[in-house]
């Protein structure tokens, strides 16, 4: 039921409207180019909805290679049934037989052999179910512990697109979460994230598809020889019973583009009729071994973070900090991280795009959703693809980061000064919250302007893209000094002390940075900017 292989059950755009495809016809529409969005998907979903076509188009290529990706689904529906070994029901979202795989869903031994571990009681007669989730939502991975970011059981049970997803979601980017709940193979650590990090040629889904699968056959020997895949092996890990006593698999019994099922999940109707989700506990993660913790398995999609002083090298983690100004750079140039050929700039005419997404996920809860699509325009890409410029650029990148952190010292220094009402010394501790918000108030400014700035580099002098840098910086940073000044409520017996000192305790450490000065002084210190400033 809900057949994957046949049934409209995925709704995209095309230029022609919105249509509904079987996962063979969307294959097809994304080989023909015709694909450009989807209706049910949302953000967080994207990404890895993405690579699982990616991860399930080239391992059929891989068994059955052509010369360009067919837009025929007859091609796309054999490729899918021989990755379940023909067992069709492996692409069905509800198969009554728990004996049966379903897709995402491991076959039971027996109903009156398992049901008890997924929550089925039965008493005189009469069934009675404990469920995981009775909505798609609920079976999501986006975890809030205040349940306000995107609320949790909003969606219809019935809403058969939304159960795909979700059930894409959990299997394949899951970490730890309690006792017996444990996650993927492809993180650093049980509570990690799987990050989404590629170079794209394009951001139109049929594009980006085509060039990714392109990309990852190319990885596909190398990553098989590197960490020991099998040529031929298992790709969907949800097609076998899984005792849940040890690990199903090892990586050598898988190819390298498997797709993971991780928790034991099972789609059954309600006695009221709904799909609701039932869930056991395993005492293993299902791939092996125990000793594979850094989530280095060969994904083209995780950099490789080459300086942990743990584990030496360990799959990229994000903090709750997101992708930031200095995250990305590190990323892009490849400082303390080792990137895959798809996050690596393509040759190719006109500009790209650097992507990254990633879920971040705490103790429990989910620390925010982070996306990032960086527009690289042509002369930018070609400098990053050449060894010399690269560093040349990089080692700008570095520069204008570095006078950010200085500005934003000054910043944070003449507003603590400003909120104290000019004390000899500032009482960090007192302001702190409030320094915090205008910290970010100021990193979103330059933030938004850092790449602009650093792409100049590729066809400007450095010097010059580096001196319109800090005066930029150093403009916006006093125009929120002086902001703070109008709104800050301060003793009227220390108020013009209050402003006069944080002038000068701004100007003090532009000076000690050999940073500029503001281009336009606040109306209120003109006439005594001489004698504030050392």
């Amino acid at each position: 039921m809900h057949d994957l292989l046949h049934d409209p059950l995925i709704g995209v755009r095309t230029r022609a409207g919105e249509r509904r495809l079987s996962l063979p016809d969307l294959l097809a529409a994304l080989s023909a180019g015709e694909v450009e969005g989807y209706t049910g998907l949302r953000a967080h979903q994207a990404d890895p909805w993405h690579v699982f076509l990616v991860q399930l188009a080239a391992s059929i290529q891989a068994r059955q290679p052509t010369d360009t990706l067919p837009p025929d689904p007859a091609y796309w529906r054999e490729g899918l049934l021989d990755l379940a070994g023909g067992k069709a029901s492996a692409w069905h979202l509800l198969v009554e037989d728990v004996t049966q795989p379903a897709f995402m869903q491991h076959p039971w031994m027996s109903w009156e052999a398992e049901a008890a571990d997924y929550g089925v009681t039965i008493k005189r007669g009469q069934t009675s179910y404990a469920p995981k989730a009775t909505t798609p939502d609920e079976l999501d991975v986006l975890v809030t512990s205040k349940n306000h970011d995107v609320k949790m059981a909003r969606v219809g049970a019935e809403e058969v697109e939304a159960w795909l997803y979700a059930l894409v979601l959990l299997q394949t980017t899951s970490g730890f979460l309690g006792q017996g709940n444990y996650g993927i193979v492809r993180m650093n650590g049980g509570f990690a994230s799987r990050p989404v990090v590629a170079w794209a040629v394009s951001l139109h889904p049929s594009q980006r598809f085509q060039h990714e699968v392109a990309v990852v056959m190319q990885l596909r020997n190398s990553t098989v020889r590197t960490y020991g895949y099998a040529a031929r092996g298992v790709t969907l890990t949800w097609v076998r019973p899984w005792s849940r006593s040890d690990h199903q698999f090892q990586l050598a019994d898988l190819e390298p583009w498997f797709v993971e099922a991780a928790r034991p999940i099972r789609l059954v109707r309600s006695p009221s009729g709904h799909l609701i989700a039932l869930g056991a506990t395993s005492k293993a993660r299902q791939i092996g071994p125990k000793t594979l913790e850094n989530g280095d398995v060969g994904d083209p999609w995780i950099p490789i973070n080459t300086a942990d002083k743990k584990k030496g090298r360990s799959a990229m983690t994000l903090s709750a900090d997101g992708f930031t100004p200095e995250r990305l750079t590190d990323l892009l140039f490849a400082q303390g991280f080792e990137l895959t050929a798809l996050q690596q700039p393509q040759v190719s005419e006109g500009p790209g795009w650097f992507v990254a997404s990633c879920l971040v996920r705490g103790q429990g809860t989910t620390e925010g959703y982070h996306e990032v699509r960086i527009p690289v325009p042509p002369k930018a890409r070609l400098a990053l693809l050449h060894t010399g410029q690269r560093q040349t650029l990089g080692q700008l990148a570095q520069r204008l980061l570095s006078d950010a952190k200085a500005v934003q010292k000054a910043l944070n220094t003449a507003l603590a000064v400003l909120s104290e009402g000019g004390p000899d010394q500032a009482d960090f501790e007192r302001v702190e919250s409030w320094l915090k918000t205008a910290k970010r108030d100021f990193g979103r400014r330059w933030e938004s302007l850092y790449f602009p700035t650093l792409w100049r580099g590729a066809e400007e002098e450095h010097d010059t893209v580096r001196r319109d840098w800090q005066q930029r910086l150093v403009d916006e940073a006093h125009a929120l000094l002086d902001e703070a000044t109008q709104r800050l409520p301060l003793p009227a017996n220390r108020t013009w002390r209050a402003i006069t000192q944080a002038e000068r305790a701004f100007h003090g450490l532009l000076r000690k940075h050999e940073l500029p000065f503001p281009r336009r002084a606040p109306a209120h210190t003109l006439e005594t900017m001489e004698d504030t400033t050392p």
